[in-house]
């Protein structure tokens, strides 16, 4: 009798890894799960939206080149003299400047989904990981973490979409935003008083270690003895909120992308990818928009607003010391990844690692090889793969083939949701 393979749930696979020493690996289908569509079919979508009088024509040799960036430009440089370099140049970086402009664009627009209600549960996951490591080039996965890391600064060493960090609080209305800031600098900085009799002798107790419901209480009768006319279910959201803030920054408070910042003041200030970095942690694989090369330096970009973020895009591309480190093409990654120190170092830690790794969102694909083979090398004693059930033995055997020494366990995609549980 033919063996049924199973295929374990979102929710199993949690319980199985915790405790133990675990790794993250997402492709463009975690983005998916978390309602952003980063595929390359909707990026050229995009850049169609974004210049329609130009790409709208080129979408049958994009379909032919199944939307891979790299094809696709040398397809248009076909059509180019050899000796017209000017040419060449333009068009290369000009369409890969729409691309990553389009991506920019749509993770830019659909980023608040990070912050739904119904994905607030994802810390549930994340928490379980040491190393993150990225198939994809926006910085999708960057932004997440720093959403649980605690904040004490301006954070000016961080990429383009840092702003949306605080969507938590201006998605709220008006009256409990006003709410959520002066409670948060209550449970920070606040006391409470406890009297014994008289003045002389009375005891303090800092809001900041006060339980949920004590803390709620003590608001409530705050709001009450102050006329500030709170809504009780106002206060309860709030703390709810900020409660859950804490827990978070109680799971996850280290992310470490490998850069150093080289110039300590002033505007000018550059964060450097430093290779020897033994606290590294997130990993992008195939680079991302934020990152680029100049002269022997990796660097990243850090400024806040699209216009910076574009600009810095342009310049570098039209720079000859300088590029974007991202790998476009879609077969013969290697030789790029090990000419570029970032690069390699983000492929070699994946061949480092024990323990196991859970992998989400990726198609096990033929032109990620290079990325299978290092987790085949490395000491990883289980994988577990997200897969849609309705191809169940057929991505058991591919997964089988890219992890012959590895054990293999499918988890079923669909069974993946971030939403809290209900608390008791």
């Amino acid at each position: 009798m033919r063996e049924v393979l199973s295929v374990l749930t979102y929710n199993e696979i949690l319980e199985r890894i915790k405790g133990q020493v675990n790794h993250l690996l997402i492709g463009n289908g975690f983005n998916y799960g978390l309602g952003i569509n980063t595929g390359y079919k909707s990026i050229f979508q995009k850049m169609i939206e974004n210049n329609r009088e130009v790409y709208n024509d080129a979408m049958l040799t994009v379909e032919n080149c199944n939307y891979d960036l790299e094809v696709f430009i040398g397809k248009l440089e076909e059509d180019i003299v050899s000796n017209n370099t000017f040419l060449r140049k333009y068009i290369r970086n000009k369409v890969k400047f729409d691309f990553m402009q389009a991506v920019h664009e749509i993770v830019r627009a659909e980023i608040k989904s990070i912050y739904a209600e119904k994905n607030e549960g994802i810390f549930l996951l994340l928490q379980n990981f040491t190393n993150y490591f990225s198939l994809n080039y926006d910085s999708f996965l960057y932004l997440l973490l720093l959403k649980y890391k605690p904040i004490n600064n301006e954070l000016n060493n961080t990429i383009v979409f840092q702003p949306s960090i605080n969507f938590k609080e201006e998605d709220m209305n008006e009256r409990q935003n006003n709410i959520y800031q002066e409670i948060k600098e209550a449970r920070q900085k606040g006391e409470l008083v406890i009297n014994v009799g008289d003045e002389s002798n009375s005891m303090k107790k800092p809001f900041c270690i006060l339980t949920r419901s004590h803390f709620s209480t003590e608001v409530k009768e705050y709001t009450k003895t102050n006329n500030k006319g709170w809504k009780a279910k106002d206060i309860d959201k709030v703390v709810k909120s900020i409660f859950e803030e804490e827990e978070r920054n109680r799971l996850l408070n280290k992310v470490d992308d490998g850069f150093r910042q080289l110039n300590m003041f002033g505007k000018d200030a550059e964060f450097i990818f430093d290779v020897n970095s033994m606290t590294q942690n997130i990993f992008f694989l195939h680079g991302a928009f934020h990152i680029h090369k100049d002269g022997n330096s990796i660097k990243k970009i850090t400024q806040k607003s699209d216009k910076a973020l574009y600009e810095r895009l342009e310049k570098i591309l039209n720079t000859d010391k300088q590029e974007i480190v991202c790998v476009f093409q879609h077969e013969d990654k290697t030789n790029v990844i090990n000419e570029n120190k970032y690069l390699r170092n983000c492929l070699e830690k994946l061949g480092k690692l024990t323990g196991n790794l859970v992998i989400i969102g990726s198609s096990l694909a033929e032109n990620d090889n290079h990325v299978f083979e290092q987790i085949n090398k490395s000491a990883i004693d289980a994988v577990y793969i997200s897969i849609m059930t309705k191809e169940k033995e057929k991505h058991f055997a591919l997964a089988k083939q890219k992890f012959p020494t590895k054990e293999i366990y499918l988890f079923d995609a669909e069974t993946i949701s971030y939403e809290l549980p209900e608390s008791n």
